[in-house]
């Protein structure tokens, strides 16, 4: 039988049937309840969220510092704010507005100049602001772009195909970046859900690869499971899989030479994403100089083929696709 683990950190014990454990993008299912400002991290909210989200995030945080230092112009009155030479006429926000922009950004056009004490203390918080928000924004940019992260491609099917004299369950991944990955290593993990009593209980085993390791990711990888007597999967249909509520769930970690640091992804296949009687085809193939063409689209397609005989007394074979 297969390695059964103890919880590695998602849960064994809950209330009702749990759904998905690991999102397709890597992220693990989990809704947090309430709100705690201790729990809040600016920094790293502002690092992990998707590039519309961080730049629409600045332009409304740009915008509200400026309406803020406008109003305090305007509150401070008629004369704060006075205009160099002729301008075509413009209402009082709007001015107080534009000077803001100005002198947040530090350009200073010199159409408009803050008179008096108040104002020029003003302009000069807001100034220092500016340069500190830049800087700010500036270094956010570069941590997105310098934060070690892997793209992997994953196969968007897992499939059960022939393997030696038996079957065996295979994914096949890419590395969707130029850089190289070296030192590649593969975990898998089976889990499924039990009803004991009123609980329940979510289980897993650790399923064994063929290989788990690569010296470099530079084409496609086939991680292989060996479905045999120890192999949780062994004799099951895809009815009694799906019942069971089963995923895998696989880990990755190699060095990225172009990051230079070890770099993760994660991924997960549900029982409606297993391909029952198939074979991957080929992802790349060597052009007139002898280069190696790796197609990325290439990377999960398959063809239908005859599972090898130890599955052949399961009935009812469902096409899953």
């Amino acid at each position: 039988m297969a390695e059964q683990i103890k919880d590695p950190g998602i849960g064994e014990k809950f209330n009702a049937r749990s759904g998905r454990v690991m999102n397709k993008d890597g992220s693990f299912n989990v809704r947090s309840s309430g709100f705690d400002f201790r729990r809040l991290h600016l920094f790293q909210y502002l690092i992990r969220s998707s590039w519309p989200k961080f730049f629409l995030l600045l332009l409304i945080s740009f915008t509200i510092i400026n309406v803020f230092y406008a109003g305090i112009y305007l509150a401070i009155g008629d004369g704060a704010l006075k205009e160099s030479g002729e301008m075509a006429p413009i209402t009082p926000f709007w001015q107080a507005m534009f000077f803001s922009l100005h002198t947040l950004t530090t350009v200073g056009y010199g159409n408009f100049y803050p008179s008096g004490y108040a104002s020029n203390a003003v302009a000069g918080i807001e100034a220092m602001t500016g340069l500190l928000g830049f800087a700010i924004a500036t270094g956010l940019v570069y941590g997105r772009f310098s934060r070690p992260t892997a793209k992997i491609v994953y196969s968007k099917h897992a499939i059960v195909a022939p393997y030696k004299d038996g079957n065996a369950l295979m994914l096949r991944i890419a590395n969707f970046r130029d850089s190289l990955m070296m030192e590649v290593h593969a975990d898998l993990m089976f889990t499924y859900v039990e009803k004991i009593g009123e609980q329940f209980i979510r289980k897993y085993f650790v399923l064994q690869l063929e290989r788990k390791d690569v010296l470099y990711l530079s084409l496609t990888w086939t991680l292989v499971h060996p479905i045999d007597e120890k192999s949780p999967l062994y004799a099951k249909t895809p009815e009694e899989l799906k019942e069971m509520q089963i995923e895998i769930m696989i880990k990755l970690k190699g060095f990225d030479e172009g990051f230079g640091e070890h770099v993760h992804s994660r991924n997960s296949y549900l029982a409606d994403e297993l391909v029952w009687g198939a074979r991957f085809l080929p992802a790349f193939h060597v052009d007139d100089n002898g280069a190696t063409v790796l197609d990325y689209d290439k990377v999960g397609t398959y063809e239908r083929v005859s599972l090898n005989k130890e599955l052949a007394h399961i009935k009812h074979m469902a096409v899953i696709s």
